[in-house]
């Protein structure tokens, strides 16, 4: 089975454009000291599939208007992400950066699940990079195709092979915090206070 990546869930999805939406009754707060500080530290995503992705936020200045977003992809011998750690995929430097915008108060966000939440979402224009990654553990090699690297994971019952694909430039994006949850989001379309959400990630 062939997995490609581009450039993992997070620089994906910041990179993402979504549909149409309107901006009406947009609540604007006034630019926050620390925008980003709540969400600092590492997340982890729900397993998929033998793999899970570690997202660490860091902020680059004491007045956390700018973050950085880190990625470690884990692969696990089984599907459910237990047994023995097979490999991990550390990439060259953060996949994206977030430059702080604005609050949005009372902002509807989707989720994948279908399911709609409000609540303040901390907007940005998000970068994505040209980081590059490697995998090691005891469950890796790779080849060269074309040119590029292609990675070989080996697992309880078979194996994937990742090539990561970057998906360069800058688009609205921002963080929303529910639950004790993270979500990365995307602005539908112009909006800027309706967004559509990544999967939660948890502490």
């Amino acid at each position: 089975m062939k997995q490609v990546l581009a450039c993992v869930a997070v620089a994906s999805v910041l990179s993402a454009c979504g549909g149409g939406g309107s901006s009406a009754g947009s609540v604007v707060n006034p630019p926050t000291t620390v925008p980003f500080a709540k969400y600092v530290g590492e997340w982890k995503d729900v397993c998929q599939f033998h793999h899970r992705e570690t997202i660490t936020v860091a902020t680059l200045t004491a007045s956390a208007t700018t973050a950085t977003l880190s990625d470690r992809i884990d692969y696990f011998d089984n599907e459910d992400c237990s047994g023995a750690l097979v490999a991990t995929g550390v990439f060259s430097k953060p996949i994206a950066t977030l430059q702080y915008v604005a609050t949005e108060n009372n902002a509807t966000v989707h989720l994948q699940s279908g399911q709609s939440l409000t609540g303040a979402v901390d907007r940005g224009t998000a970068t994505a990079s040209d980081a590059t990654v490697s995998f090691s553990g005891g469950g890796v090699s790779s080849s060269v195709v074309n040119g590029k690297t292609v990675w070989h994971i080996a697992y309880n019952g078979g194996g994937t092979d990742i090539q990561i694909i970057n998906v360069l430039g800058a688009n609205p994006g921002g963080l929303f915090l529910s639950s004790g949850q993270l979500y990365i989001v995307t602005a539908e379309g112009g909006s800027t206070n309706t967004f559509d959400a990544s999967a939660p990630l948890s502490r």
